[in-house]
């Protein structure tokens, strides 16, 4: 039984994708060291990498991937993100089917599966695949870890810190990888020919990194308000991801149609929140409120919207992050 798990960093520092076995799992809470390794997979197998979004893929998908390596080929290999919408989408149904995928596919073949869990359950498939994959963790840094990458990265670029400078700088980085990586970056390039930062640098430079409520972003979207762009980015900063967001606008428009359509016919909100489930006061008063406030067409048109962006997203493959921004501009100019 394998219970031996592999630290993310280790095999980003060492990379060599010979190393890397025919199935790996990949959890932890780390997003940007999950995304650091996958860049280095997709290097070295550039013409025969696939990735595929895990509530968007199939079974059936990942047979054809791996049905088509020739038997002198250098393999195919395959990343599914998401991983554990992927089990959701397929259901218990599929899971026998999936398991006996995974037992099929042999090197040069690789399968990577990537889990948003921070804690894998002993249930299926993550049972399996405990005792027949390669476990990669992703952890988040400890502090002491993460104040020594912050510090090398403004080090290399000739730029000193002191230590006292440096824990002010940490206080405002939240221990969040992806967020330090982004704002140190600006403290450098802002910091222009200095070569030492100092604590009015990051004052003028870094906000502190804060946690936003989602519903707070829901509010300010629908209201058109600007700022809803800076929510926006803390969201996707923190612990939300573009397509969480995305879904979670695309209910609240499906509901405000579904509302509207009801009330159109003289039903009355109470029996109208009975029949969409909705017994909460805020989200009532939320959908009533938009409801009078959006046109049928803007909300038609802002669902055909959300199906492009995703569309853009997960076929065409531009950047989550970066086009939701866009789509959310788009709406409040």
């Amino acid at each position: 039984m394998k219970v031996k798990e592999e630290n993310i960093v280790k095999l980003i520092k060492e990379f060599d994708l010979n190393k890397l076995e025919a199935i790996n799992l990949i959890y932890g809470k780390e997003e940007f060291l999950k995304k650091q390794l996958i860049n280095k997979i997709k290097k070295n197998r550039p013409d025969s990498f696939h990735f595929l979004w895990g509530d968007e893929t199939s079974i059936e998908r990942l047979k054809e991937i791996f049905s088509s390596s020739s038997l002198f080929s250098s393999g195919e290999t395959a990343i599914v993100w998401d991983f554990d919408s992927f089990i959701s989408k397929i259901g218990k149904g599929g899971l026998e089917e999936f398991l006996k995928l995974v037992k099929s596919i042999r090197l040069p073949n690789r399968l990577v599966l990537v889990s948003t869990k921070d804690k894998l359950p002993k249930k299926e498939p993550y049972s399996t695949l405990l005792e027949t994959a390669e476990i990669i963790v992703s952890p988040s840094l400890t502090s002491r870890a993460f104040m020594v990458s912050v510090k090398k990265k403004i080090e290399r670029e000739g730029i000193s810190i002191d230590d006292e400078t440096l824990l002010y700088l940490l206080s405002k980085l939240k221990n969040d990888l992806y967020y330090a990586k982004q704002e140190v970056e600006k403290l450098i390039l802002l910091t222009g020919d200095k070569k030492k930062i100092e604590k009015e640098d990051i004052d003028s430079v870094i906000f502190p990194k804060v946690e936003e409520n989602v519903f707070k972003f829901i509010e300010k979207f629908f209201k058109r308000e600007s700022d809803a762009i800076g929510v926006l980015r803390t969201l996707m900063e923190t612990s939300h991801h573009p397509f969480e967001i995305q879904s979670l606008i695309l209910t609240y428009l499906n509901r405000i149609l579904l509302f509207k359509e009801l009330k159109s016919k003289n039903i009355d909100n109470d029996s109208i929140f009975n029949r969409m489930r909705i017994n909460h006061p805020y989200m009532k008063s939320t959908i009533k409120k938009l409801s009078e406030t959006l046109e049928t067409e803007e909300v038609i048109e802002l669902i055909k919207e959300l199906y492009n962006l995703e569309l853009k997203q997960k076929v065409y493959f531009e950047e989550p992050e970066k086009s939701l921004e866009e789509f959310v501009v788009k709406w409040i100019v």
